[in-house]
């Protein structure tokens, strides 16, 4: 499967965005916490969540260049049941899921997508898991829930979506679709996006295909 984005930049990306939302995240919790002090009990305990996640999430990349899954899996596990509100348990989730395509263990990657599909705070990283998984269906043969599963526009990811239905029309043998969602793809995209020399490449391999079919046919009429 496809990395479109480096693991680290959507680590930072979480991290933006807690910080950037969480005083909106306390107004929901802090009632919970008026029997320990209210605001500076919520704050006190926030902080110590998070440090214990972000050592947690150390550890979990630690076990991973270690070759170590399992113990990572079971870091994944506690930072999804115990710590979902922190970034580091979206961004454990969806390394996970990139080890298990890796081990070809789709399953396991599809449930982690899932998880980070349901759970996560962040917008464009939901949107990323769901491309994710739509990969990861297309890989189990499952082309119609991978289609499904781009239920969207794709917000940021707009382009690596519509390049993907290309894809899955093509596999599809729907050239016609395919050409569409490229072009589409290739129209969302920037000048700088690393996948447009290969989406041009796709479109352009489509018109190669549609005019060796269009030749003989031609040249068979009297």
């Amino acid at each position: 499967m496809a990395n479109h984005h480096d693991d680290e930049q959507e680590l930072e990306n979480l991290k933006r965005w807690f910080k950037e939302n969480w005083i909106a995240l306390a107004a929901g919790l802090v009632i919970g916490f008026g029997a320990i002090g209210g605001w500076q009990g919520w704050k006190g305990w926030h902080e110590k969540q998070y440090l214990a996640a972000s050592q947690m999430y150390a550890d979990l990349k630690k076990a991973l260049e270690a070759s170590k899954p399992d113990e990572a899996a079971k870091i994944a596990d506690k930072l999804q049941s115990d710590y979902a509100s922190t970034p580091y348990a979206t961004a454990a989730a969806l390394r996970l899921a990139q080890v298990g395509v890796i081990d070809s263990k789709l399953d396991e990657a599809g449930a982690r997508l899932d998880w980070v599909i349901k759970n996560g705070n962040d917008d464009g990283l939901k949107q990323l898991a769901k491309l994710r998984k739509a990969r990861v269906l297309w890989q189990q043969g499952k082309a119609d829930e991978a289609q499904k599963a781009l239920d969207n526009d794709g917000g940021e990811f707009a382009s690596l979506y519509s390049e993907l239905r290309g894809d899955l029309a093509l596999s599809q043998g729907d050239r016609s679709a395919a050409r569409t969602h490229y072009e589409a793809a290739l129209k969302a995209s920037t000048e700088q996006a690393p996948n447009r020399p290969l989406l041009q490449q796709k479109l352009d391999d489509l018109a190669v295909e549609t005019a060796s079919v269009a030749a003989p046919a031609a040249e068979a009429k009297p």
